[in-house]
């Protein structure tokens, strides 16, 4: 079994990540280790709310309607997100590392169960090309947030292709985006963090190898008459 891993909250001017290109890898990179420690933005009931209001992944209404719930109302919630979180992360590298984009039937099942945690209004509401008739979840229940949350989740696998979804490729990193620019492939979470840092790391065990061989030359010289080098 394995064992849960101890978090920190972040501090409170420590902002939302905002580099998934999709609200729900946003949502899989709520938690993270930048510098050893791991902050997860869903840490407790406190944190969760002012991610729901900063993250950018749920609607803004969401983070005010979040706001009227009691404090061990949005503890279960942050506990509820987390589960989602990580069940959904699993869902996704499955997912992602498909020949066909293919996923569970079982994972839309449980997609599909909190869904359904809140009911459908539907509200007109003026959009760019004059009033448009929109369909919105109430949000008069905490349940109503988790299903923002899978709202977000499925709208992923609906509308993202699975193959331009990856992981960084900083094998400790966990953070997930989607790529879909064109041009050379994106490699990094950011190339400020993992990107610099990886390359670094690279350079030095580089310089590292040639110092260590010049070393070894050093020590063993050869002798001025090649004719009395034996074979070992």
């Amino acid at each position: 079994m394995q064992q849960p891993i101890h978090t920190i909250a972040p501090p409170a001017d420590f902002e939302p990540l905002r580099i998934g290109e999709h609200p729900a890898l946003d949502f899989l990179n709520s938690i993270l280790a930048p510098s050893g420690e791991t902050i997860d933005f869903l840490h407790n009931g406190t944190t969760f709310a002012r991610w729901l209001s900063r993250s950018g992944v749920v609607p803004d209404r969401v983070g005010a309607a979040a706001k009227a719930f009691t404090p061990q109302q949005l503890d279960r919630l942050a506990a509820e997100a987390r589960e989602l979180r990580e069940w959904f992360r699993k869902v996704v590298l499955r997912w992602q590392a498909s020949d066909d984009g293919a996923v569970r039937p079982t994972d839309l099942d449980r997609l599909n169960v909190l869904l359904s945690k809140s009911s459908l209004t539907q509200a007109i509401e003026r959009g760019r090309a004059g009033l448009e008739l929109r369909a919105r979840r109430a949000l008069d229940v905490p349940h109503a947030v988790i299903a923002e949350l899978a709202a977000t989740c499925a709208d992923l696998l609906v509308d993202q292709p699975h193959e331009d979804v990856h992981k960084c490729a900083n094998p400790p990193c966990t953070l997930l985006f989607a790529d879909t620019k064109r041009g050379p492939r994106r490699r990094w979470c950011s190339m400020a963090v993992c990107g610099n840092r990886t390359k670094v790391a690279a350079h030095r065990a580089r310089q590292q190898r040639q110092t260590s061989g010049a070393a070894d030359n050093a020590a063993t010289p050869l002798p001025k008459d090649p004719t009395k080098i034996r074979s070992a």
